[in-house]
């Protein structure tokens, strides 16, 4: 149950929230900064709006109040509700306040609540969300922050499980690394070697040796035996990245070692037993390369046994906002910076770039922007010309393919109807609920019946 503490002379922050009836959260409301810092001390909150007004917008006041939040431990997600809004002093914003320029109606407020506590849930152990056990936030160096990872992290859970081989797909940049290495660790095989080997980095006439070693003499230059890689991950997990860049004769020789569990070396004479689970990736659509005939059917069934697909980063909605607060975090830290507040703008034109580098190029970018800032905040004028420019061009990527076609069954297209949806109001759920005309709680249990939560 996520709680709510609201700092309101007046009260009509809890009458918004009474009379909406948001039953997966708690309002408690004070009227003097004094008992506020008693509820700081004595509760933890997921959200804190606080309706300012001239008596309680003097700097040293707000200055004070953003200290006591971070004194008494609180991750709350902040709104500072004020006739001027955003602050141009960055002593007064930090990564986890949002200004919040006066008048505000009640769907507005309700839509920034429902987006925080929405982001709370992921921190928070007894979510009403999860029926399912819960999915961590940070999980293997992935992060778990949309409705689309979630699912990709409860598949991991689940091939981790089974001894199957496990075929990963996904752009360029979307973690398949990540995902492969996840897996391992989560398995029975996690003691065991876990071997990445890209195939697309190794020239066609070293691949066989590299997979499967060679013997002594075997050609010039081997002037000793050497084990390959299936040999050298016996009992633990090889990954095969750009498994689509093999030519016919290592899908082949890669066949044969999933059916007979056997490899042989080059130039050698006996064949060698070996235990070792395959993880195989690609980027490119790997059934269009089966139909024409670029890649072996029977090898394509053979790794297609689990298949774990990752969404670009344009399709994880509300995604690219929480990243680069991590990222921000992340290297603030690594480079003993000051940065306190991701501006307004900056945010926007991160959501609006359509990111075909995926998460790998939004790190990049932030690393970028965190390394060259001088002040305390991250302002536009720190993102690489391509996404500045992409503002003025007006340029996103949006879809105007629809996923529902005719035959689909009624439950089918309900759940691309609520991605859609979703999708439209960037993953926030109150507005979803109010353009679908349901409760948010009937959202909610129809996100959890078509495994969406």
């Amino acid at each position: 149950m996520a709680r709510i503490l609201a700092i309101e002379k007046h009260g009509w922050i809890q009458s918004i929230m009474a009379r909406e009836s948001v039953d997966d959260a708690t309002c408690h409301s004070v009227s003097t900064l004094e008992a506020a810092w008693k509820a700081l001390k004595l509760d933890k909150f997921d959200v804190v709006v606080w309706d300012t007004d001239s008596e309680w917008s003097e700097r040293s006041i707000l200055t004070l109040f953003l200290r006591k939040l971070s004194k008494y431990g609180q991750r709350a997600k902040t709104f500072i509700i004020s006739d001027s809004g955003e602050p141009a002093n960055t002593n007064l914003k930090t990564l986890s306040s949002e200004w919040v320029r006066r008048p505000v109606d009640a769907p507005q407020l309700l839509a920034l609540i429902d987006t925080a506590v929405e982001r709370a849930a992921h921190y928070r152990s007894d979510s009403p969300y999860d029926t399912a056990p819960r999915i961590p936030t940070d999980f293997e160096g992935m992060l778990a922050v949309s409705l689309s990872m979630h699912s990709v992290i409860q598949q991991i859970v689940e091939a981790a499980a089974e001894n199957v081989p496990v075929l990963v797909s996904g752009e360029t940049g979307t973690g398949k690394d990540l995902v492969a290495a996840a897996i391992h660790k989560q398995s029975k095989r996690k003691e065991g070697p876990f071997l990445p080997l890209n195939m697309g980095a190794i020239a066609s006439e070293l691949i066989a040796s590299e997979l499967f070693g060679h013997e002594k003499g075997a050609y010039t230059g081997a002037s000793e035996t050497r084990a390959g890689f299936f040999e050298q991950a016996h009992g633990g997990t090889v990954f095969l990245d750009e498994i689509t860049t093999t030519d016919e004769k290592t899908q082949i020789s890669l066949l044969r070692v999933l059916e007979t569990k056997t490899i042989r070396r080059v130039r050698g004479d006996k064949d060698i037993k070996v235990d070792v689970r395959v993880i195989a990736a690609t980027n490119e659509n790997i059934e269009e390369l089966v139909r024409a005939r670029r890649f072996r059917e029977d090898l394509y069934y053979r790794l297609d046994v689990f298949r774990i697909h990752i969404p670009p980063l344009r399709e994880r909605h509300g995604a690219v906002s929480l990243l680069t607060d991590h990222f921000v975090a992340h290297f603030d830290a690594m480079y003993k910076k000051n940065i306190r507040v991701v501006s307004a703008d900056t945010y926007r034109l991160l959501r609006r770039y359509p990111w075909p580098g995926n998460v790998r190029e939004l790190k990049n970018v932030i690393q970028r922007a965190v390394l060259m800032a001088k002040g305390a905040e991250l302002t536009p004028a720190l993102l690489p010309t391509r996404i500045r420019e992409m503002e003025d061009t007006g340029t996103t990527d949006r879809r105007t393919d629809s996923p529902i076609e005719l035959g689909m069954p009624l439950a089918d297209v309900e759940k691309e109807f609520i991605q859609m949806t979703l999708a439209s109001v960037s993953g926030n759920k109150m507005k979803a609920a109010s353009i679908l005309r349901i409760s948010r709680r009937a959202l909610y249990n129809k996100l959890k019946r078509h495994g969406l939560l």
